[in-house]
C-alpha cells in the first residue's frame, strides 16, 4: 500500500542486490527528490519520474519501516479480503467526513457510528475506535491496513542455535537417508534424548514435532525424495522438462517388454510368466509391432518385435482372424528401448546397419518413453476382464485365477484379443495430444491414431520409409566372429565341430586359415560362411546333431550338456582309487635309466619274436585241430594217435637255420 514515498524509506536495487539509497525529502523540487546515496555517503538528487518508472518496472523496491516482511495482499483468505475491503471503506469515509465537516477524527467516528447504529439491517459490526485509529495510523505511514497471518507471531527463534544444530544433524543423518528405518517420531525422540544429554534444554521440556517438521521443511522441499531408493526415485520424481516433438510417421518408435498379468494355457502347460514385446509409432500413436513371449524376453524376442515393425503383418492378421485394413510397417529412424537385458548386445547395435538409430533410456526412467508406457497401462486396463487375469483393483498379481476356477485362455486366443484391441479400440481412441495438435499443426490430421495414419498415407499420400530386404535383415540377426578352418574338424565354435560337404570347397578357396563365420545364437545346429562380400551363405552342420534335433539356442544346448554330464559317486571313488595306486607306483624309486645300446635293441627284437612264437603255441594248444578217427582195412590212414605220440619239431631260425627250441 505504498502510494507515496515517505522520509526514511529505503530503496532496494535488485540489480545490485542491496539497499543503495535512503529518502531524505520525498517532496519533489524541480522534478527531483533528495536521496542519500549509501555507497558514496552523500546527498543526491534523482529525477522523480525516472524513479517512479524504475519502481513500476520492479528494478527498485521500496522498503518501509514497519512494513510486513511478507507481502500481505496475496496471502489473505476470502474472509480477510472482506475485512480489508471494510477497513478501506471506513478509513476513506472517516477521512472524507472529517475533511468535509472540518471536524476531528474522533468526532467523525462518533457521527458515523451513530448513523450506522440507526440501520441494524446492514449486518456487520462497526469497528471499535482503537481499530479505526490503528487503520488511520497505518494509512498515514503507507502500510497495509491488515497483515496476513504469515506476518504475525513471534519473530525470535523458539530455541537456540545449538538446539537447532542438534536437531538438524539428527534429521540429516537419520531421517533424510535412502530407505531409512527412522520415522519422524523416532527422530523426535532421539533429538530430545540428545538435547537432554547435552543439557541444551531442561529435562522437563522437549522440542515439539512441529519444530522438527519445520526444520525438515527448511532442509528439503521433498523429504520423500530423499528417503526413496535412488534407483526408483528418478522415475517417481521425474520432471517433464523437454517435450517430445515428432513430425513424421516412423520418425520415432518406442518399444517395451510388458509383463501381462494373466494365467494362460501354453502348448507346454500353464504359465503366469507372459510378456508382450510391442512397439508404437509416436507420431500417429498406431501400434506397429508385437511379439508374445512365454518366460522372460531375450534379445531374440526383441528382434522379432523389430522384425514385425519392418515387414508386413497381413499374414499374421489372417492367422489370428483379425480384419485390419491398416498394415503399418517400415524402417523407423529412431527406435527407443529401455535399459533391460533384452535390448543389449551386439545384435541390437547392428540395427544401425539398417539405418535405425537405437536409443536406450536410463534404468528405471520410464519418462524417456512415455508413449509406450501409456499404451501399456491402457492395454491392461482394457483387457483385465478377460479370464485368467491376476489384477484386482488395478494392482497386478492380487488375484489367483486357479483358485477361482477361471478357465485359462490359450496363448493364441489371448494374442487375438490383444491385436483386436490394438486396431479396433486403441486405433480409434481420441487422444488429447492429437486434439490439441491444432495449436501446432497447419493442417489437422485427426484426433485418433487411425485417422492420422489414413490422412497421412491416403489423403496426403506421404511416402512411408521402405523396409529392408530379407537378406539385409538376416545378416543383421547373425553374430559375426572369426574361427579357424581345419581339414579334420571343420570349424569349431562353442566346443562343437561344424562340417559338411562344402568343407573341400572352402579348404580349396581359403585353405586352413581363419575365416569369418555367421552364427545365429538361437540355432546351434548350423553356422554360415559368406562366400565373398556379396556371395551366398554356405551352411555347415553341427557334427553332434541330426535331422531330428530341435533348434536349441547355444545357451540352451550348453545348459543341457552340463545337466547331462556327470558321474556317480561310486564311479568317482573308483577312478580316484585307481589314480592313487597308479601315482603311488609311479613315484617309487627306480634305477637310473641308461642310454639304450644296440645290444638292448636287438634283445628287445628277439624278445618280441619269442613272445609271438609263444603266443602261437598257446593258441594251438588252446584250439587244437581235430584228431583223425580209426578206419577199417589194412591201408587205412585214419590211425588214432595221441598228442604224446607226435614228436616235437625243432624251432629253427629263418636266417641262420640254428635250432632255437
Amino acid at each position: 500500500m505504498t502510494q507515496h514515498l515517505l522520509k526514511g524509506d529505503k530503496l532496494f536495487d535488485k540489480r545490485s542486490g542491496d539497499v543503495t539509497q535512503l529518502v531524505i525529502d520525498p517532496m519533489p523540487l524541480a522534478g527531483r527528490i533528495k536521496l542519500l546515496d549509501l555507497r558514496q555517503n552523500m546527498d543526491v538528487y534523482v529525477e522523480y519520474e525516472q524513479l517512479r518508472q524504475d519502481i513500476a518496472a520492479g528494478t527498485i523496491t521500496v522498503q518501509r519501516t514497519g512494513a510486513p516482511e511478507k507481502a500481505s495482499h496475496y496471502r489473505l483468505d476470502p474472509r480477510q479480503q472482506d475485512e480489508l475491503a471494510a477497513a478501506l471503506d471506513i478509513t476513506r469515509r472517516l477521512q472524507e467526513y472529517a475533511r468535509s465537516k472540518h471536524t476531528s477524527f474522533r468526532q467523525a467516528y462518533s457521527d458515523l457510528k451513530a448513523e450506522h447504529d440507526k440501520h441494524p439491517e446492514i449486518g456487520h459490526i462497526f469497528p471499535s475506535l482503537a481499530t479505526v485509529y490503528r487503520h488511520l495510523n497505518r494509512h498515514r505511514q503507507g502500510l497495509p491496513l491488515l497483515f496476513s497471518n504469515s506476518n504475525k507471531g513471534n519473530r525470535s527463534p523458539r530455541h537456540s542455535e545449538q538446539v537447532e544444530s542438534v536437531v538438524t544433524r539428527v534429521v540429516e543423518h537419520h531421517l533424510l537417508q535412502p530407505l531409512s528405518r527412522w520415522s519422524l517420531t523416532g527422530v523426535l525422540k532421539l533429538a530430545n534424548q540428545l538435547l537432554h544429554d547435552e543439557r541444551l534444554i531442561p529435562v522437563d521440556e522437549q522440542v515439539s514435532k512441529k519444530y522438527v517438521r519445520r526444520i525438515l521443511s527448511n532442509l528439503t522441499s521433498d523429504p520423500q525424495l530423499e528417503r526413496m531408493d535412488p534407483r526408483t526415485a528418478a522415475a517417481a520424481k521425474s520432471i517433464a522438462k523437454h517435450p517430445i516433438r515428432v513430425s513424421a510417421p516412423l520418425m520415432r518408435v518406442e518399444q517395451d517388454a510388458l509383463h501381462l498379468p494373466w494365467r494362460l494355457q501354453t502348448p507346454d502347460g500353464h504359465s503366469t510368466s507372459i510378456h508382450l514385446v510391442h512397439a508404437i509409432d509416436c507420431y500417429t500413436g498406431m501400434p506397429v509391432g508385437w511379439h508374445l513371449v512365454v518366460g522372460s524376453p531375450t534379445v531374440s524376442d526383441s528382434l522379432r518385435c523389430v522384425q514385425s515393425i519392418l515387414f508386413s503383418k497381413k499374414e499374421r492378421f489372417a492367422a489370428l482372424g483379425v480384419d485390419c485394413a491398416l498394415d503399418c510397417y517400415g524402417t523407423p529412424s529412431l527406435l527407443v528401448f529401455d535399459n533391460g537385458p533384452e535390448t543389449k548386445g551386439e545384435r541390437m547395435q547392428k540395427l544401425t546397419h539398417l539405418g535405425i538409430d537405437p536409443k536406450h533410456c536410463k534404468a528405471r526412467h520410464a519418462q524417456g518413453k512415455p508413449y509406450i508406457e501409456r499404451l501399456n497401462r491402457s492395454l491392461k486396463e482394457a483387457l483385465e476382464t478377460l479370464p485368467g487375469c491376476t489384477r484386482f483393483d488395478g494392482v497386478d498379481g492380487q488375484r489367483k485365477p486357479e483358485e477361482l476356477e477361471d478357465l485359462p485362455m490359450s496363448l493364441e486366443e489371448f494374442e487375438h484379443w490383444i491385436v483386436r484391441w490394438y486396431y479396433e479400440e486403441w486405433a480409434n481412441t481420441e487422444l488429447k495430444r492429437h486434439v490439441r495438435s491444432i495449436f501446432t499443426e497447419t493442417t489437422h490430421l485427426g484426433n485418433t491414431p487411425a485417422q492420422r495414419w489414413r490422412t497421412i498415407t491416403q489423403e496426403h499420400e506421404v511416402p512411408l520409409p521402405l523396409p529392408p530386404s530379407i537378406r539385409d535383415w538376416q545378416m543383421t540377426l547373425y553374430e559375426r566372429t572369426v574361427r579357424g578352418l581345419s581339414r579334420k574338424t571343420g570349424i569349431t565354435y562353442e566346443g562343437y565341430s561344424f562340417q559338411g560337404p562344402p568343407i573341400p570347397y572352402l579348404l580349396k578357396k581359403y585353405g586352413e586359415e581363419s575365416i569369418e563365420i555367421l552364427v545365429d545364437p538361437e540355432d546351434f545346429r548350423r553356422i554360415y560362411i559368406q562366400d565373398g562380400p556379396d556371395g551366398e551363405l554356405v551352411e555347415l552342420i553341427n557334427h553332434d546333431v541330426d535331422e531330428t534335433t530341435p533348434a536349441y539356442s547355444f545357451a540352451q544346448a550348453k545348459k543341457m550338456v552340463q545337466e547331462a554330464a556327470g558321474r556317480t559317486p561310486e564311479e568317482i571313488a573308483q577312478v580316484t582309487a585307481f589314480r592313487r595306486d597308479l601315482f603311488l607306483r609311479s613315484t617309487e624309486t627306480s634305477a637310473k635309466a641308461s642310454k639304450p645300446s644296440k645290444k638292448s635293441v636287438e634283445e628287445s627284437r628277439e624278445t618280441a619274436r619269442r613272445s609271438k612264437e609263444t603266443s602261437a603255441l598257446n593258441r594251438a594248444r588252446n584250439n587244437p585241430l581235430p584228431t583223425p578217427t580209426a578206419a577199417s582195412g589194412a591201408d587205412s590212414t585214419n590211425t588214432t594217435l595221441s598228442a604224446g605220440d607226435i614228436p616235437t619239431l625243432p624251432v629253427l631260425d629263418r636266417k641262420t637255420r640254428k635250432t632255437i627250441l
